[in-house]
């Protein structure tokens, strides 16, 4: 699964420029309504809206840069969010590192050795591959999952890894991770909520968009 672009929402577009923009360095570009943040390989939007929410989503980044990444972050004064005291989560596919921004999105920055892009033992914005993950959090996951793979054409790595509180759907490259609502997102006790976003993507050589809102696809 690759993701092309992805539209959520958020209250303070012009804080969120600052932060992306000024202060972090990401190519943006704003309008009115929106906040358009590119990576090398996709579009992360954000659009104006009055309702509150919040979102977990990750950048991928170069395999080896995450401790220059630590340092590139904390010489901003933007503060790590930790699990039982580390800064930095391994996972079997990789390892990662979390942050807020101004909407309090729950930010990742995780490097996936197992994707063929080059390594690098340093870190800049710049180096930013890819948007690679959303979270959707969902009253019945696994219903989500079963109508994410059979009728929008995305397929999961191991679909024993679809459980009845956490649906990993998607591969290295792409990933929407469909939890149960309320279920904390790590590394916080900040439980997910229904949040709706459209997302575009490419799977088998085909793109697709599906739009999510108040917890059914639209």
């Amino acid at each position: 699964m690759e993701i092309k672009t992805l539209n959520i929402f958020s209250r303070n577009l012009e804080q969120q420029k600052e932060f992306y923009n000024d202060l972090l360095g990401f190519q943006c570009q704003k309008n009115i309504d929106t906040l358009s943040l590119f990576t090398q390989e996709n579009t992360l939007i954000f659009r104006k809206s009055k309702k509150d929410f919040y979102y977990h989503f990750a950048f991928l980044i170069p395999t080896g840069s995450i401790h220059k990444a630590i340092d590139f972050l904390e010489n901003k004064n933007i503060s790590l969010l930790p699990y039982k005291g580390e800064k930095i989560i391994q996972f079997d596919s990789g390892s990662a590192i979390y942050f807020y921004d101004k909407d309090e999105n729950i930010v990742e920055f995780i490097e996936r050795p197992l994707v063929n892009y080059p390594k690098s033992n340093n870190f800049s914005i710049d180096q930013v591959i890819k948007l690679n993950e959303i979270g959707l959090p969902h009253i019945d996951p696994i219903k989500m999952a079963d109508t994410l793979i059979n009728e929008f054409g995305i397929n999961p790595i191991n679909k024993n890894m679809l459980r009845e509180k956490f649906c990993w759907v998607g591969d290295h490259n792409g990933v929407i991770i469909v939890t149960r609502e309320g279920r904390n997102w790590l590394p916080t006790d900040r439980p997910g909520i229904v949040n709706d976003f459209t997302i575009c993507y490419e799977e088998n050589g085909k793109e697709y968009n599906i739009s999510f809102e108040n917890n059914a696809i639209k």
